[in-house]
């Protein structure tokens, strides 16, 4: 079966996180160590451990960074969907008086009588609120909207390189310590330990 159809019907799942684009923010890609002899050649294995480590480190936290910033992208884009299609059906009501619930603030709501509207008023932050006909607003919304989606899919290309990350670098700590392992059997028994220089 086809994950992209089934029987010319689309799949609605898609996978969001192109793996041949680079980050859109510039994060930093981990080189895979394919020789792990070659590599630690001139290097001291606990040095190369840190800097692992480190990397691994900095990696979680662009992940937990960028996966709030992609609840916080998500929301915004529902709650933009959500007041275009208010707007939308107040604009099918201009010549009525009816009756809309309005969230007051997060998990309170009111309702208020609307008679015949002609416009709206939509706040655009730092305490400034602006009053736009439904048209405008609608464009102000929807310019926000495509605004708002492609930072959520920057965020999420990120998302998915920085998890790529962290997944190589996994395995380079794995292989480093293999590695190690694997020399320190190799060396006989009761044999003299090298002399900290």
């Amino acid at each position: 079966m086809s994950t992209a159809s089934t029987e010319g019907h689309v799949n609605p799942y898609k996978v969001l996180y192109n793996q041949d684009i680079k980050s859109a923010s510039n994060i930093p890609t981990v080189s895979f160590i394919e020789n792990v002899d070659e590599y630690l050649k001139d290097k001291e294995l606990e040095t190369v451990f840190k800097q692992l480590q480190e990397g691994y480190n900095k990696y979680k936290y662009f992940e937990s960074k960028l996966t709030n910033n992609v609840s916080i992208l998500t929301n915004r884009s529902k709650q933009l969907q959500e007041t275009i299609k208010i707007i939308d059906t107040m604009e099918t009501k201009q010549e009525d008086t009816f009756t809309m619930n309005y969230e007051l603030s997060e998990g309170v709501f009111s309702s208020a009588e609307i008679s015949k509207p002609k416009s709206v008023y939509l706040w655009l932050g730092a305490n400034i609120m602006l009053e736009y006909s439904f048209d405008e607003a609608k464009q102000v919304l929807a310019k926000n909207l495509s605004s708002v989606e492609k930072q959520l899919s920057d965020t999420i290309q990120d998302l998915g390189f920085v998890k790529d990350q962290i997944t190589t670098t996994d395995v380079n700590v794995s292989r480093v310590y293999n590695y190690d392992v694997i020399q320190r059997r190799k060396k006989p028994v009761g044999a003299p330990k090298e002399e900290e220089k």
